[in-house]
């Protein structure tokens, strides 16, 4: 109520609003990571089941022994479906602590988590969504046949991601990578300022920093120019800006704002369901994805944490975009609860777009948990399946599931060099514990892990063979893979494939490999901590 009070004593512009956001945005980042985890709801019920046996020990305690035998019955029962239930057996696992020990509410909340009210009318919102808009996503490109008799190696990813996905395959799209996340935020501005048209923002995090003034400044005046600006940003992520007022103070300035997902103090397993995208599109021409969010520590203007912040970004010129620009708009009308005809998307997808020569093929995609497929680690496991000489990775998580843990692993053993680099310094405690586990496993079965020496690597990517690659938002862990809403981009044989590859091997100057004899010099807790908690890496 004191940060409100303050911001009534600004001017109609809101000026200093962003100022009041600081002293909570310290508060956002400690329970953000805690906040979207299932782990603290587990946690909550648990210590509820508790204050209940422990009330029936105190007050009912003939009843004893009739609860003992009762959770017992509802354990064998219970264990007995799970076990015939389809799907992955680590999601089942994660399970079978809360429901052994605690089964009433174990059960409760697995179910809870499984019906998924929430999520149900997300899914629903989306499905129409998408129905309405997939005939402008498959429409308007080239032939399909044309690109595969360019590019037959290419036909089977390519097939995948349009059946499964209605994502189309494209050429002429001009990618321009760059491995830096103060690189990408220069040209960002540059290119916001050249806006003629449209600007869509979409980002997990936006937080009251330097870069979000120079970049809001940009789109106020483009705002004034009469270019329709919208910004979408969830609401866990953005902790800091979710509120309807910081909504209204940017519709003040001519930009439309849209929070996803708010979160209310009310369980609602559809709050799991996070948007971790980065999309920034200008005029449907031109488009950034990547790793980077909105905030200093990206553009590496405040660091108090890493000394340096590794990030990596990539910009898309040409008929590809309007991909990213359907995919905005679905999840925007997701947000705003409108169904918007197809004639709408036409409206911003439709752009004529200069084509550009010798650029490869370009398969802008996305991945949600309603899609029905696995789709962020199908395209993962595709370019480990048919790399002949090397797959490099980077990752700021490694939290995985057997099927990518054995992808990985049937590449090494093929004589495949598969390197990832990883952070050596953490920001969630847990996450980097359990990940320390998982690096172990993947050491003992033949890839190369290092772990990044000057700061924190932020970037998600692959890159293999000089022919194949990916970047995205899409991070190797199970909220990614599985839970949120994700974005990336499928090259081959683009001449940037090259400039990835090129900075995979820039950035391992400044690594040290990691080996069984110095996961042992880990400390014992970090250990300790990582193994008590893997059981629990579906959840974390």
């Amino acid at each position: 109520m004191y940060i409100f009070k303050r911001m009534k004593k600004k001017n109609e512009r809101g000026e200093g609003v962003e100022s009041d956001f600081k002293s909570p945005l310290k508060y956002a980042r400690f329970l953000k990571p805690f906040v979207y985890s299932k782990m603290l709801l587990i946690i909550l019920l648990l210590l509820a089941q508790f204050a209940i046996y422990l009330t029936l020990i105190l007050r009912f305690e003939r009843f004893i022994p009739y609860l003992g035998w009762t959770n017992l019955a509802l354990s064998i029962l219970f264990l007995s479906y799970l076990a015939n239930k389809q799907g992955k057996n680590e999601f089942k696992l994660a399970w079978l602590f809360p429901i052994l020990i605690f089964p009433f509410f174990g059960i409760v909340l697995y179910f809870m988590c499984k019906v998924n009210f929430g999520g149900r009318r997300l899914k629903k919102s989306l499905r129409l969504i998408k129905k309405e808009s997939e005939p402008v996503m498959i429409t308007g490109t080239e032939d399909s046949s044309a690109v595969f008799e360019e590019y037959p190696k290419v036909r089977d990813i390519a097939e995948y991601l349009r059946r499964t996905s209605s994502y189309p395959s494209y050429t002429g799209t001009k990618e321009t990578y760059f491995p830096s996340g103060e690189e990408a935020f220069a040209d960002i501005k540059e290119r916001l300022k050249a806006a003629e048209h449209f600007i869509f923002i979409e980002y997990f995090i936006i937080e009251p920093s330097r870069i979000w003034h120079e970049i809001l400044d940009i789109l106020r005046e483009k705002a004034l120019q009469g270019v329709d600006v919208r910004i979408l940003y969830d609401s866990l992520g953005s902790g800091a800006y979710s509120t309807r007022r910081y909504e209204r103070y940017l519709e003040r300035s001519g930009i439309k704002a849209k929070i996803f997902m708010p979160f209310v103090p009310v369980f609602d397993t559809g709050l799991n369901n996070r948007d971790h995208r980065k999309i920034l599109d200008i005029d449907g021409k031109t488009v950034y994805t990547g790793g980077i969010n909105i905030s200093d520590e990206y553009a590496n203007y405040e660091h108090p944490r890493f000394n340096y912040w590794k990030d990596t970004a990539i910009r898309l010129d040409g008929p590809a975009v309007r991909t990213f620009t359907i995919m905005f708009l679905q999840l925007w009308n997701v947000a705003n609860k409108t169904m918007e005809e197809a004639s709408g998307y036409r409206k911003f997808a439709d752009v004529p777009c200069e084509k550009h020569s010798g650029q490869g093929v370009t398969i802008p995609y996305g991945d949600d948990a309603f899609n029905g497929e696995d789709v962020a680690e199908n395209v993962y496991n595709y370019i480990l399946a048919k790399a002949h000489d090397y797959v490099h990775i980077m990752t700021p998580y490694t939290i995985l599931d057997n099927t990518m843990i054995n992808a990985l692993s049937f590449a090494a053993k093929r004589g495949v060099d598969v390197s990832v680099i990883v952070p050596k310094h953490y920001d969630h405690y847990i996450t980097f514990c359990v990940g320390r586990t998982f690096i172990k496993t993947l050491i003992e079965k033949g890839i190369r892990v290092y772990e990044y020496n000057p700061g924190f690597i932020h970037a998600k990517s692959f890159v293999s063979d000089g022919n194949r690659a990916t970047v995205g938002s899409i991070n190797l862990d199970y909220r990614s893979l599985f839970h949120h809403f994700e974005c990336g981009v499928f090259l081959y044989k683009s001449p940037e494939i090259g400039h990835i590859e090129e900075d995979f091997q820039n950035t391992l100057k400044d690594c040290r490999q990691i080996t069984v004899e110095s996961y042992k010099k880990i400390p014992l807790i970090t250990r300790i901590v990582g193994w008590s908690f893997r059981i629990f890496s579906p959840l974390l």
